[in-house]
């Protein structure tokens, strides 16, 4: 983020894509909304799957576990309700301003997860499983990367926010995301550990599943998950849906009134497209695992590969002098110029630079693999990851 954010300040860019754009050319700035594009189509994906999930819970509890073999409860044919019903038809507007009042909801329900979590470790009587302290290998940390890179990734949002500050200063933004991610670092950690502490081995990617519907506790959770999934779906394919027509304005080499003249309909159509591409793949994605191993091999490219590409791009210029005559008060390392150590540093970060970009790189395609394999294998480590709920009596 540091790097986006030293760039922003040379060119006085606002945008992730403007910063691509004005350190790596056009072509990288048109891969980076193809990343966020495809990174929006991910999220979305998953929203419909977790979706499922929740309603698997419910309806295991109070209907019974052959509940999917009654069409009416069956989870494909639920999530292919919710969206065309409650999802659908707000993803057609132009602008979503009426949902900014219930993005409080989604907060809550983050929050109400962690307490959740700890509510239930000291409630539930279950055995755990083997409870691990330390991974058995390498393999095993690599395999969480992922995770990690979707869990804390905010590198597309950081620069309208930035620019947005009453003093936009790189020292200022420092503090603020130092302290966003402690917060968020602790949350993480309260709601994961508890989570773990409770099932072991055991537990799975939608913890919730776990948790007896019959209290009310636990479905006040669910019900503010459920809502706070219809409710973030539409911004995020609003945002890709934005890149799309981006990429494809450029494409087609649109002029500003053919751009406006063909909005709607082109609007109608990416949505359409959109909707049903998401729910196409979110009824044949066998668990959530699998859709956040993929946002985590496109998160690689956002965390790592793109502002890698801006580092080198960044060093490179001022070893070749590129700003020597800028008048910009922000240039970093100004004291040092012309000194063998400011070379030194330079040299260094072009180097960190390209380590980057070869390390984002090895993970996306890494991940990207292994989520074909399992694809197409189903090799899930535990069974009940393809079909936690339909058909198995409650482990609680």
């Amino acid at each position: 983020m540091l790097i986006l954010i030293f760039c922003a300040d040379l060119h006085h860019d606002t945008t992730y894509h403007d910063v691509l754009r004005s350190m790596c050319g056009k072509r990288a700035q048109q891969m980076a909304a193809a990343s966020i594009m495809c990174t929006c189509f991910g999220i979305n994906v998953t929203f419909l799957v977790i979706i499922g999930d929740q309603f698997d819970r419910l309806f295991s509890t109070f209907v019974g576990p052959d509940f999917c073999l009654t069409l009416w409860f069956n989870r494909n044919f639920v999530i292919m309700l919710i969206a065309c019903i409650l999802i659908w038809p707000i993803c057609y507007f132009k602008r979503l301003d009426f949902l900014r009042y219930v993005s409080t909801v989604g907060i809550f329900a983050m929050i109400y997860v962690v307490f959740l979590n700890v509510y239930e470790y000291y409630a539930l009587k279950v055995t755990p499983g083997i409870i691990k302290t330390e991974p058995s290998n390498a393999i095993e940390v690599a395999a969480s990367l992922p995770v990690i890179f979707f869990a804390y990734q905010s590198h597309e949002i950081v620069l309208p926010i930035y620019s947005s500050m009453e003093k936009p200063r790189s020292k200022n933004f420092i503090k603020s995301s130092m302290a966003s991610l402690t917060l968020l670092f602790a949350i993480y950690t309260l709601g994961g550990t508890y989570g773990y502490l409770t099932f072991g081995s055991r537990v799975i990617a939608d913890i919730i599943q776990m948790y007896d519907a019959r209290d009310p506790v636990v479905v006040a959770g669910i019900i503010a998950l459920i809502i706070k999934m219809i409710t973030t779906y539409p911004p995020l394919m609003f945002c890709g849906r934005g890149a799309f027509e981006g990429l494809y304005a450029e494409w087609r080499n649109l002029t500003a009134e053919a751009y406006i003249r063909g909005e709607k309909w082109r609007r109608i159509i990416i949505t359409t497209l959109w909707n049903i591409a998401v729910l196409m793949l979110a009824v044949v994605t066998p668990n959530i695992t699998i859709a956040i191993e993929m946002l985590g091999s496109l998160a690689a490219c956002n965390v790592f590969v793109f502002p890698g590409m801006c580092m080198v791009s960044l060093a490179y210029r001022h070893l070749n002098g590129y700003y020597n005559n800028l008048k910009n008060d922000r240039r970093i390392l100004r004291s040092l110029e012309g000194t063998g150590h400011w070379t030194f540093i330079w040299l260094t970060l072009l180097v960190y630079g390209l380590f980057i970009i070869l390390f984002g790189c090895a993970m996306f395609a890494t991940v990207f693999i292994q989520v074909g394999n399992d694809i197409l294998n189903h090799k899930q480590e535990d069974p009940a990851h393809e079909a936690p709920m339909c058909g198995l009596h409650s482990t609680l």
